[in-house]
């Protein structure tokens, strides 16, 4: 089993790739919020589907470089990753065609256990 670091450093290095036939991200605000609270409260949140490969002849999204040596495509999960690698790094995966706005300013509220998107008239001046 991957871990999630792992995964994130593999995304990073070119070694796990999306395919060119799959769609961009299509997430909205609550799909973003539902997940992050489903993994908060340690829901499970469906597995990952990798076609692992060594050919040369793969098309994929984005401009990043793909790694020399086997190569993961993400097959199935990519709306959960994406939105996983956008919230822990604060920036969108290489392979990313969308919206960043659908998954920043996501914020945890420490007091009622809460994730909500920032509202200034809501958040300001509050410390939690």
């Amino acid at each position: 089993m991957t871990r999630l670091a792992s995964l994130l450093e593999q995304i990073d290095a070119g070694t796990v790739l999306l395919p060119e036939f799959q769609r961009g991200y299509v997430w909205n605000r609550d799909q973003v919020r539902g997940l992050l609270r489903s993994l908060y409260l340690e829901h499970p949140v469906g597995g990952l589907l990798f076609w692992e490969t060594d050919s040369d002849d793969i098309s994929y999204r984005g401009d990043s470089r793909a790694a020399a040596g086997p190569r993961r495509l993400l097959l199935d999960g990519q709306q959960r990753v994406t939105t996983i690698y956008g919230v822990v790094r604060g920036t969108p995966p290489p392979f990313f065609e969308g919206d960043p706005k659908t998954f920043s300013a996501l914020h945890f509220d420490v007091e009622n256990e809460v994730f909500e998107f920032y509202s200034p008239a809501k958040m300001k001046g509050n410390p939690f």
